[in-house]
């Protein structure tokens, strides 16, 4: 049997894991905090991610370990699934969990071995750092492979990808990741195999452009709704246009979560420090923030005295106790400056989020 390391099992790599083992492959996951290996090893965690427990009550080739040495003796096939939270500054994303775990690596002197980053990473990063922080790896190649999806949906996304983008300077290596993901996948996708440089940008241009769609989709539909016309008839006709198409082009809310906002901010940086001129993307983070304001408004136009906010995940229909940027949150904080009542309305575990950042400032109700 084949195997695969995943160095960093948390909320995204625990759902590639699980799936590379269902694939058929023998999988063991890395990670820092022992009590949570246990509970992985001994089938006993808990999470609202769907699909995540039965998968792990289903397998019999995926165990954990704190033990990063035995992670790499493992397997020649390493994937490194590890935080790059936003940290503003020249190289806006946070390396330094990743570059502390590939200086880890290089002490340990690896031969042979193929590591694919999945986690974010700004451009040029593998080229002028990863590669250099691992360079007493004989024959070791750094690669890139992040993944498109959202938090609340991790195992459908990763089953049925619009594309599988993979940076690498080894073609044979792309085939072979072409192999192990056509193992669980439930489409075809498209498979883009670029020089890790090219994937890099790719990964955050994705999101860029999706922001920027969703923010001009606000814009419309606000035009709408102040002159009287039917902003669901009239962005559902916009974007039967194929050239548009109709995929995060409606009715909504801001865009939050933990990447849109950040990767948007990060093209708009990597732009800028090229003398690019990004002001495209700046206006879709102004805008983000000015549909905020007019949704928060329209709330306050209905002069009531008590206002009650529900499903405040940033991502719709979402259990998962994710509020990062939760454009419902925002708008409850405009109303409580206004001088509003607010009741924050939703299951305990996202209750819970928000008292831990916001405290008393709204009433909580539990659904």
């Amino acid at each position: 049997m084949k195997k695969i390391t995943v160095i960093g099992v948390g909320k995204l790599g625990l759902g590639l894991a699980l799936l590379f083992e269902k694939g058929g492959f023998d999988v063991l996951g890395v990670d820092i905090n022992q009590d949570y290996i246990n509970q992985l090893n001994q089938k006993i965690y808990k999470t609202k991610e769907p699909q995540y427990e039965q998968l792990l009550i289903n397998s019999s080739n995926f165990k954990a370990t704190s033990n990063l040495e035995e992670g790499i003796n493992h397997s020649d096939l390493i994937f490194i699934i590890v935080q790059t939270p936003n940290s503003g500054g020249h190289r806006f994303y946070d390396h330094s969990i990743l570059s502390n775990l590939l200086n880890k690596i290089n002490n340990f002197k690896v031969k042979n071995k193929d590591l694919i980053i999945s986690c974010t990473v700004m451009p040029k990063y593998i080229d002028e750092v990863g590669e250099f922080l691992i360079k007493d790896c004989e024959n070791t190649t750094l690669n890139y492979n992040p993944e498109f999806i959202a938090q609340g949906d991790i195992i459908k996304g990763y089953l049925n990808p619009d594309i599988i983008l993979i940076g690498t300077k080894n073609n044979q290596l792309g085939e072979m990741l072409k192999n192990i993901y056509s193992t669980f996948l439930l489409n075809k996708p498209k498979y883009c195999i670029l020089k890790p440089l090219e994937a890099e940008i790719v990964k955050i241009s994705i999101n860029g452009f999706i922001t920027t769609k969703l923010s001009f989709a606000n814009m419309i539909s606000d035009y709408c709704n102040v002159i009287g016309a039917d902003q669901n008839e009239v962005l559902d006709s916009i974007g039967s246009d194929s050239r548009i198409g109709n995929k995060y082009f409606r009715p909504g809310y801001s865009f939050g979560g933990p990447c849109f906002p950040r990767d948007t901010k990060a093209l708009n940086l990597c732009l800028q420090k090229e003398n690019i001129v990004a002001d495209l993307l700046g206006a879709t983070t102004k805008y983000n923030y000015e549909h905020i304001k007019f949704q928060a408004q329209e709330l306050l136009d209905l002069n009531q005295d008590e206002y009650v906010i529900e499903n405040i995940c940033f991502k719709e229909n979402s259990k998962v106790p994710i509020i990062e940027e939760s454009a419902k949150l925002k708008i409850a904080e405009i109303l409580i400056k206004n001088g509003k009542k607010v009741i924050i309305k939703d299951e305990i575990q996202l209750i819970q989020e928000v008292q831990k950042e916001y405290g008393k400032l709204f009433e909580y109700l539990i659904s």
